[in-house]
């Protein structure tokens, strides 16, 4: 009798430590993981390998990345054989990056060899945080987010500009004639002028000559499509001859000396709206055929 009741509250014991066991492996896990899980299991990774980035994986997940997002990641990184360290310290990068409420999605989607895509990616980790407090600073003196998802693309143009060497100064700069542009004020048209300034400065003409350009089309209320083609009229500049700064300083005397009615009201391009029709003149009425005369004697 003594025996079968110990051998009941053994078992007891061991089914509510199994129970405790399987909560507490639930609450390591992610919410949804079978994504990562299935992931992991057809990666082509040591079982060791496969546990160092599992932890972190879930860790990325825990700070708020999405999980596909992170399969995707281990998934890229392991096909184009990154090594399992490299790989774990890219998602190390990622977990940081979504704490300080960075956004990841140009973290994680990066095309650099494998040896180097740690660096590249702390560095961008590195921009997109200047780029955020830059952000956050032309909001503060003035520019407007008008829509969902504005102030996040703008931050992530920003940081590509630094990127593509435009210092976080000139930024700076632009951002402020952006904020003095009333009306116009908002973070649509500072990402505009961050991805031109940035397309410029590829095109061989130096950051601070780019940003002057732009920031002098964004002052005199250009419309996007005139923005969008300061790219093109600086490629008919520079084949003209002549340097880059000779032909973006022509550029910008040319965009200062436009007249506001030139372009229409807020910077609307009158060359690109359609003529209105004229109105269709009513036809008029025919007159009304006289009476006929009867003849006499009839």
């Amino acid at each position: 009798m003594v025996t079968r009741r110990f051998v009941g509250i053994a078992v007891l014991v061991a089914m509510a430590g199994g129970a405790l066991f399987v909560s507490h492996a639930i609450a390591q896990e992610p919410s949804k993981p079978g994504e990562l899980s299935r992931t992991l299991e057809a990666a082509n990774l040591s079982p060791e390998s496969k546990v160092l980035v599992r932890a972190k994986g879930v860790e990325a997940v825990r700070a708020g990345v999405a999980e596909g997002d992170v399969a995707g990641l281990i998934q890229r990184g392991v096909g184009r054989g990154i090594q399992p360290a490299e790989l774990v310290s890219l998602l190390d990068v990622v977990v940081r990056a979504k704490r300080q409420d960075l956004p990841v999605g140009p973290v994680l989607d990066k095309r650099v060899p494998p040896a180097r895509i740690v660096e590249v990616a702390s560095r961008l980790s590195g921009e997109l945080a200047t780029s955020r407090d830059l952000v956050r600073r032309a909001e503060r003196e003035g520019i407007r987010a008008e829509a969902a998802g504005e102030r996040q693309r703008a931050t992530e143009a920003v940081a590509s500009a630094i990127g593509r060497g435009v210092p976080p100064h000139e930024m700076t700069d632009l951002s402020r004639q952006v904020a003095r542009s009333g009306e116009r004020a908002t973070m649509s048209r500072l990402e505009l002028g961050a991805q031109v300034t940035g397309d410029l400065v590829s095109m061989g003409l130096s950051p601070h000559d780019a940003s002057q350009t732009v920031g002098a089309a964004l002052s005199r209320g250009l419309s996007r499509r005139d923005i969008e083609g300061l790219r093109e009229r600086l490629g008919q500049e520079l084949k003209s001859g002549g340097s880059a700064e000779d032909g973006a300083k022509r550029l910008r005397e040319a965009i200062r000396s436009e007249r506001p009615e030139d372009r229409g009201e807020r910077g609307q391009d009158k060359r690109s709206d359609k003529p209105e029709k004229a109105e269709k003149v009513e036809k008029m009425e025919k007159p009304e055929k006289p009476s006929k005369v009867e003849r006499p004697g009839r």
